[in-house]
This record gives structure tokens, sequence and C-alpha cells, in this order.
């Protein structure tokens, strides 16, 4: 007869708190303020709006054409407004996109490295509302987010599992088909390189790296792009919480330094030449690689307008997989006091960058009810970047 220790018991129940609790407080900056601060998440409202407008004959003369990719988060808002109005729309939205972000990527890191809470939901919390988020591109972060939780199921796992987890793809591409594009990618390698010999996934290392010199080859030579040798400070995704101005070098510093020492110190326990077969390891320095060599814009032809942040978008990706990488190195005491320390400075940070944006959105809104009714109002305000605004 198998016995099982209390100490399991506590164990397993322990793990079940940690599910809603770590979901509590991964939602904790959808609420604390007045308005959600992300800088495309006002256009997302605005469409959303539209199209219920159109869709309940309000806006004669307009109509929706069919588009079968980055529409997800507009579907669900669109959906939402009718029902909870535009404020509670967007908190909703917003809320669950993070959801589907966050346990996407816990897991994703879990299922490539074993369970690490102490390490995995600082990074987690911080990577969720950084760049990607405050630039607003959520039908990509509700795809991403999908798409992580295919990989995690799909890991290392047949085509049968494969097969049954596609749907999850299939809901990914109506919200943005370049995840879809890494995942798969991912998969694919994923599905070689466990079936290989450790000892020959050097050469299928070289086989992809190859594969992306030629697709930038391919890009450079065919479309009109923009690339820059900065996008090398992209490589590792810590940058993701550089937002708003120089104030945030310090936590941005004190994660990619402690990110540093976990690597060392898995180096120093494993062995360089270990670390460099692993799966985790060659899928970082994969898209590490795609971050450096792969245009930041793209012009494609079939598209008005070019796709751009390619480099931010992978760096995401490349956060995601170091922290995936590194969630086998159990962290000491002070590594763990340290995740904290910058992931409470980060949204400390946050907090005050995101009520001086409120502050003046208060003051417009004001000096707009001060207007005669019908007044034409004309913005002048500068376009700046997101790095700088606070």
């Amino acid at each position: 007869m198998r016995i099982r220790r209390p100490n399991l018991y506590w164990h397993e129940a322990r793990n079940w708190v940690a599910i809603p609790l770590f979901s509590m407080v991964l939602l904790i900056p959808c609420f604390w303020q007045s308005r959600i601060q992300s800088a495309d998440l006002s256009s997302h409202i605005y469409n959303a709006w539209l199209a219920s407008q159109i869709h309940q004959g309000k806006a004669p003369g307009l109509w929706i054409s069919f588009q079968s990719t980055n529409v997800l988060f507009d579907l669900m808002l669109e959906w939402l407004l009718v029902r909870v109005g535009p404020d509670l729309a967007q908190r909703f939205a917003v809320s669950i996109s993070i959801l589907v972000f966050g346990w996407g990527a816990i897991l994703f890191i879990f299922r490539a490295a074993g369970r690490n809470w102490w390490f995995a939901g600082p990074c987690v919390a911080m990577l969720t509302y950084g760049f990607i988020f405050h630039i607003g591109f959520f039908n990509f972060y509700l795809s991403m987010g999908l798409c992580l939780c295919y990989l995690a199921i799909s890991w290392e796992k047949g085509w049968r599992v494969h097969a049954l987890a596609v749907p999850l793809l299939i809901v990914a591409w109506i919200a943005h088909p370049f995840p879809v594009a890494w995942a798969v990618s991912t998969a694919a390698y994923l599905a070689v390189a466990t079936q290989s010999h450790p000892g020959r996934r050097r050469l299928l290392l070289i086989l992809g790296l190859a594969a992306l010199v030629a697709a930038r080859y391919i890009f450079t030579h065919r479309y009109a792009y923009f690339w820059s040798l900065n996008q090398a400070t992209l490589i590792t995704g810590a940058n993701q919480i550089a937002l708003f101005g120089r104030k945030y070098v310090l936590p941005f510093a004190a994660l990619l330094s402690i990110w540093l020492l976990l690597l060392r110190k898995l180096v120093k326990d494993r062995g360089m030449a270990h670390i460099v077969l692993t799966i985790p390891f060659q899928l970082w320095l994969l898209n590490a690689a795609a971050v450096l060599l792969i245009p930041d814009r793209v012009m494609l032809p079939q598209f008005g307008h070019p796709l751009g942040f390619i480099a931010e978008r992978l760096s995401l990706a490349a956060g995601l997989l170091m922290c995936a990488l590194l969630a086998a190195t159990r962290a000491n005491r002070w590594t763990r006091v340290g995740l904290i320390v910058v992931a409470v400075s980060f949204f400390g940070l946050l907090y005050s960058d995101e009520r001086k944006l409120n502050l003046m959105e208060d003051r417009l809104d004001a000096a707009v009810r001060a207007l005669p009714q019908g007044q034409r109002v004309v913005g002048i305000l500068p376009d700046q970047s997101l790095y700088s605004l606070c």
C-alpha cells in the first residue's frame, strides 16, 4: 500500500492556493487607477464602440469589412461594451487577456523547467505589464498567451497531443498571426530536438541559425525595412520593464543582473557544454538571434502599413524563454528577496507614472467639459516615445 505523507498534502494544497492568489495579484494594476493606461487601448475601445453602433444601425453608410485575424480582443471588447459599458468592458477584456497571458507564461515555464514560484511569479508579473502591455498590442498579447498554453500542453508530447491542442492556435490566429508562427516554429524545433541525440543538437542549432540568416536576407532584399544594431539590447527580454524614462533603468539593471547571476550559477553547476545542448537554451538563443537579425519593421506588399515592433515583440518571447531556462536553477534566499524587491520597485514606479497620466487626463476632461457644446477640439500633444512619456 502506498502511503502519502501529510507534507505532500500540504504541498499540493499550497499549489492550489497559489492559483487564485497569483491571479488576484496579477490583476491589481487593472483596478488600481481610474483608467487603464495603455497606448492603443483607446483605439480598441473606439473601434468596439463604432462597431456596436454599426451593428445597431446607428452609423448609416458604414459597414464592417471581414477580417480573419487581429480582431479577437476587439470582438471580446465589443461584446462586453454593449453589456456592461465602456469602462467595465475595458477592465474585463484587459483582465481576461492578462490572465490568459500570465497563466500561459507560468505554465510554459513550469513545463520547461519545473515548478519554481519564487522565480517565475515575480518575473512573469513584470513581463505581463511590460512594454507590449503598455504599447497596447492586446491582440498580439492575447495570441501570445494562447500560444504559450499550446506549447505548455504539447511540450515533448506526441502528435496526438499536438493535434488536440491545435484549436488553441486557431483561436490565437484570430487574435494575431505573429505568435502562431512563432509557436509553430518553436514546436517544430522542439519536436525535432526531442527526438535527436543531445550530441546532434549542435547541428540542429546551426541549421536554425542558418534559417534565421536566410530569413533576414529575404526580408532585406525583397521588402522595404528598418533594422538597427540597437536591437541587440533586446535579446534578453529584460528590456520589457524599461518603460517610462530613465528611472526604470534601476529595476531593469537589477532584473538583468539577477538573471545573469542565475545563468552563471546554472553554468557552474551543470557546465556550459551541457547548457548549450539543452532545449530551453537553444530556443532562447534562436529567439535572441531573431531579435538581432530580423528587421524591426517590414513593409509587406499585401498591407498598407508596415509590420512594426518586430524586435520588441520577439523580445517578450526572449524574456519568457530566458525564464524557462533559469527557472531550473533553485534561487537562494537573497535571490528571491532581490526578485521581490525588483518587482515591488517596478510596480511602485508604474503606479506613480500611471497616476500622473490619469491626472493629466482628468485635467483634459475638465477643460473639454468647460467648452460650449459642439465646439471642435484639436489635439496638439507631441508624439512622445513610451520610454520618455513620464
